[in-house]
């Protein structure tokens, strides 16, 4: 459901909207779905029951492509899959792309043509388009099965995510019914609507090159537009149940993220660290007054759960590690680590935020000598927790770390973010140094006296010295995957915190998870604890979430009044809500107030 911004009803600089009013009647059963269960066989939601003539097939088709022509006439459609630069096919320019679409669509529903389509109906019929035009796109254990069978791994490799019984089946003699995939372009955005393509076609492909633009390691991307309309359309493949994950080819390679707006509005762009673990440098992520405010509101924050205090590890509760002396505290509903937490799902290839994948704003201290070895944030499997950690088949976890630098630290001051399995880039392979070394160059240098001689963090600092290694500075970010694109967990993403040598260094950690994490609805039940939760696959709901309201909020733009309007819940910032402003959805209860402030 959605409201929407009435021109009478915000005169007062805020006005609250009780939800207890608006949603009393919604009932339990319109908030979610009845069962999550593999591959539903759903029927398009939109599709007139009558079959329309052929005229009105076209017409309609014309208007969803936003062209009376073949948009790809001149443009072959090249696919690769999640993760992988190399393209696994393409359709070629002139190819019959765009007919087998329409015969598609027009056989869909025998001729019932859909004067609309949802982004799962839009990728249900692109699935079955290109399986009929590229066959090479199989690289999986259902290679005899084709494209459709790597969309669809099958229920024992395809995790259940929340919008399972959303997906729209694909129906082939060679399968009969299967899951689609998603699909991407190189720099996450979602194939949503069948007009994106015809834009892309049309529109000439722009370079980017990072620059510098002061003294303070910030960048920023010179954009250079091509002189014609390009002769390939890139497209990312992502199976079913399985999240979108960038393709870096090489190191120094740059992603332009211009439909995600990063800090102070700039677009964020990807640089390529490293291929082996992938590694990037994030630029406009956030900015050096939101990483201040996210020092200022970790310091003052006093409550037992949130507050900074000792580190711990594990995923059953409060565990000290004698190698991880680090402080930490949490950030879950701050102004700014709400802003930065949706910015981060909408530059990892989310097109909406989802707060069960995504473990919080961890906001970190170190002070002189303290650090954390070496460590993979994909958290092991354990015969005692229920969830599913095994993310390789249907399990959920971590499958990305974006790292964000709230302190500037000089080239001695130590504090890197190191990844031992990685090679610094700027360095040439015959001046890399080794261990051994390192490790002497720093016992001869005046902070390595700080560090206890034969001590696990000054081994650490000598592997900070000889591989690759991320030095802080306020407002920069870092990107790495814990996990390859098939879910399996990548054990060269190996990471740990160097320890510092001079000073403070204030961090952060945003986790995203593959599926919902423990303790959500929709979190993946490992087989053998399924009997005692009722033979779930998954978490259910509890009494508290089916008490829950899905709520999304528009600007109509007809009140000029409204033109910079936000919301705000009581009195804290939620988003923008100006007329060109996405809708903001929410999850929210009776009773709760929300503010609009113009």
């Amino acid at each position: 459901m959605a409201i929407r911004l009435a021109t009478a009803s915000f005169i007062a600089i805020a006005i609250p909207v009780f939800l207890g009013l608006v949603f009393s009647n919604v009932k339990v059963s319109d908030l979610f779905a009845s069962a999550i269960a593999h591959a539903p066989g759903l029927e398009p939601s939109v599709t007139p029951s009558t079959t329309a003539p052929p005229k009105i097939c076209t017409d309609r088709f014309q208007v969803i492509f936003r062209s009376e022509t073949d948009p790809f006439a001149n443009v072959s459609l090249v696919l690769h899959q999640n993760g992988d630069p190399k393209q696994c096919g393409a359709t070629g320019s002139g190819s019959k792309f765009h007919s087998f679409l329409f015969q598609n669509y027009v056989n869909w529903k025998n001729g019932a043509c859909p004067s609309e389509l949802s982004k799962y109906q839009v990728e249900s019929l692109l699935t079955k388009t290109f399986s009929q035009l590229i066959s090479t796109c199989t690289e999986n254990r259902r290679e005899d099965k084709g494209f459709l069978g790597f969309c669809d791994a099958g229920k024992d490799k395809t995790p259940i995510m929340l919008d399972h019984d959303r997906l729209v089946p694909v129906k082939s003699e060679l399968m009969g019914t299967s899951l689609p995939c998603r699909f991407h372009t190189r720099e996450g955005l979602r194939i949503s609507y069948m007009d994106q393509l015809t834009g892309f076609a049309s529109s000439p492909p722009v370079d980017c090159e990072m620059v510098d633009v002061d003294d303070d390691n910030i960048q920023t991307c010179k954009l250079v537009e091509q002189d014609s309309p390009p002769s390939e359309i890139h497209l990312y493949a992502v199976p079913a149940g399985r999240v979108f994950m960038f393709a870096p080819d090489h190191v120094g390679e740059i992603f332009h993220l211009d439909h995600v707006n990063g800090a102070e509005d700039l677009p964020i762009y990807l640089k390529v660290m490293s291929l082996e673990p992938r590694v990037f440098d994030v630029f406009n992520f956030f900015s050096r007054e939101e990483s201040q405010q996210l020092v200022d509101r970790a310091v003052a924050e006093k409550s037992e759960s949130h507050r900074i205090k000792r580190s711990s590890t594990g995923a059953s509760g409060y565990n000290i590690n004698s190698r991880r002396t680090s402080e930490s505290g949490f950030d879950t509903h701050g102004t700014t680590s709400t802003i930065v937490k949706k910015r981060c799902f909408s530059a990892l290839g989310f097109d909406e935020y989802l707060d069960s994948h995504g473990d919080g704003l961890q906001i970190l201290r170190y002070n002189v000598t303290t650090a954390y070895n070496s460590h993979l944030d994909w958290i092991a499997p354990s015969d005692q927790l229920a969830h599913d950690y095994e993310s390789g088949g249907v399990g959920g976890n971590r499958f990305a770390t974006i790292l964000m630098y709230m302190s500037d630290m000089g080239p001695e001051d130590g504090g890197e973010t190191v990844f031992p399995h990685g090679w610094p880039a700027e360095v040439p392979e015959n001046e890399r140094l080794d261990k051994k070394t390192a490790l002497t160059n720093l016992r001869e240098s005046p902070n390595g006296a700080v560090l206890k001689e034969g001590s696990w963090e000054e081994s650490l600092v000598a592997t900070c010295r000889s591989r690759l290694a991320v030095r802080p500075h306020s407002s920069r970010a870092v990107l790495f995957y814990s996990q390859h694109p098939n879910g399996e967990v990548d054990n060269k993403s190996l990471h740990g915190a160097c320890p510092v040598l001079s000073g403070v260094k204030y961090a952060a950690n945003l986790w995203v998870w593959n599926t919902p994490r423990q303790g959500f609805t929709g979190a993946p039940i490992k087989e053998s604890h399924r009997k005692e939760n009722g033979g779930n696959t998954v978490a259910s709901p509890t009494i508290d979430e089916f008490q829950r309201i899905k709520a999304s909020f528009v600007n109509s733009g007809q009140d000029e009044q409204m033109k910079n309007a936000k919301l705000h819940f009581e009195d804290q910032f939620w988003g923008d809500l100006g007329p060109n402003d996405p809708a903001l959805s929410v999850n929210t209860y009776e009773g709760h107030k929300w503010n609009v402030f113009v």
